[in-house]
């Protein structure tokens, strides 16, 4: 499969988009055609997971092929060689497009890159917000203070009321169509011999306000917004779950059109032809299935951790429906480019578990309690979840509990085998255990100086 010769590199990202919420993962959905599309002629993976439940956690894993616990808060460890950088050094242009704070450049994502636009000092967002402000600790302090709150939600929850409520509308994030918009122009105007281009959708991120098209139920996209707005999301009733996931549903139609829109572009101006494309979500979102909405730090089942994962540009196309883990992409990336793998890389190539045919290590999932005053995250009380097929372990120190899962008979994790399958818990315990032990043991050699 790496036989090819590739000079184009798409990385389309996409925030919250659902495993299951897309068609060539889930028979039953239509909502993404232009995706099922691009999958139609690509390797599919049907039980893509990801390393973590929020951008956070997950896009270490992404671009460095490193867990979310080696880097231990909110910025990028500068020691952990990213893809860009190794892509940069082997002769590629390397160019970003997003408009995600917590993949600012102030946080370190830039590194790498050429390029790197993340539209943080037009953007009107809580998370931008914080990001461009060097005084953060003195905001976050005095909310603290004034309301007597200690936890990171409520904090967070009073930032985005009061944020919004003194600011005009605006939406949050680059639009679809914004975002096509900026990447086309920069197609048009730059033709490097090669490139890495990284594109991060955002409508499928709350706050739900998809174009008048997909709007059900609202007037305007601020209406829609304000409703977002008034919603306090920890006490989330039934009619305004249903009309939260209508929304959503928008913002999965909106994002698929406009991928299509830049895909018919790619074709129309010949740059699918030595292009490799990658398309994934971060993580998905979980609308109370169990008992939770959002994609909290502590929320590890699958409706936020299971992802599209699509790769395109290769002579196969097929679907693969044993787990892999977005550990892995980046590897896989290399391999195809035949370029050597940095050290720090904890991944591997894809290819290696396709061709044993079935999940070839243990997929762990991360994270830990934030804390928003100092950008980083208490690392004594984690929550680690451990897939060895068909199984899947879920500890939360956070909260005391252990749950296991058959995922092949129930992947919506509903019946917890804990206290009938205590030997399998014991064996699957040991192996967080000595991941934790890896990664803490990583996370100290990564800290040395590079050479």
């Amino acid at each position: 499969m790496g036989d090819k010769t590739f000079k184009r590199i798409f990385l389309i990202t996409i925030d919250c988009l659902r495993g299951d919420f897309v068609g060539c993962i889930n028979k039953r959905s239509s909502l993404t055609p232009n995706i099922d599309r691009i999958a139609a002629d690509s390797l599919v993976f049907t039980k893509a997971f990801a390393n973590g439940p929020g951008t956070n956690q997950s896009f270490p894993a992404i671009l460095t092929s490193t867990y979310f616990l080696m880097h231990g808060g909110m910025r990028l460890r500068p020691h952990y060689i990213t893809l860009a950088e190794t892509l940069r050094k082997n002769g590629f242009k390397t160019t970003a497009f997003h408009s995600n704070a917590f993949l600012s450049r102030s946080l370190g994502w830039d590194n790498g890159f050429n390029e790197f636009y993340d539209f943080m000092n037009g953007l009107k967002s809580p998370s931008a917000f914080i990001t461009r402000k060097q005084n953060l600790k003195n905001i976050v302090n005095w909310l603290s203070k004034a309301f007597k709150l200690t936890r990171f939600t409520y904090i967070q929850h009073l930032l985005k009321k009061y944020y919004y409520k003194f600011a005009d509308f605006q939406i949050p994030y680059l639009d679809a169509k914004e975002l096509n918009n900026h990447v086309m122009k920069w197609l048009k105007t730059n033709k490097p011999e090669k490139f890495f281009l990284w594109m991060h959708y955002m409508d499928p991120h709350v706050p739900y306000i998809p174009p008048e098209k997909y709007l059900s139920g609202f007037s305007s996209r601020q209406d829609a917004f304000k409703y977002n707005c008034s919603i306090n999301f920890k006490k989330i009733i039934k009619r305004d779950l249903e009309i939260l996931r209508k929304l959503y549903v928008g913002e999965v139609k909106y994002v698929d059109e406009y991928i299509g829109k830049f895909w018919r572009y790619l074709e129309e101006k010949n740059l699918l032809e030595d292009a490799l494309i990658i398309l994934l979500a971060d993580h998905g979102h979980a609308f109370m299935e169990h008992d939770r909405f959002g994609h909290a730090f502590d929320i590890l089942y699958n409706e936020v951790l299971h992802v599209p994962l699509i790769i395109y540009g290769l002579k196969e196309s097929k679907q693969i429906d044993f787990p892999v883990q977005l550990l892995d992409v980046s590897p896989t990336i290399l391999e195809l480019l035949t370029i050597e793998k940095p050290s720090s890389f904890t991944g591997k190539s894809l290819f290696r578990t396709l061709k044993e045919k079935q999940q070839s290590s243990p997929i762990f999932s991360e994270s830990a309690r934030p804390d928003l005053i100092n950008l980083r995250y208490d690392l004594t009380k984690k929550a680690v979840s451990c897939i060895k097929a068909p199984y899947k372990l879920i500890t939360n120190q956070l909260k005391e509990t252990v749950e296991l899962y058959d995922i092949e008979k129930d992947f919506n994790e509903k019946k917890n085998l804990i206290d009938s399958n205590k030997d399998l818990y014991e064996e699957m315990l040991t192996l967080i255990q000595k991941h934790i032990s890896i990664v803490d043991f990583k996370k100290k050699i990564g800290t040395l100086k590079r050479i």
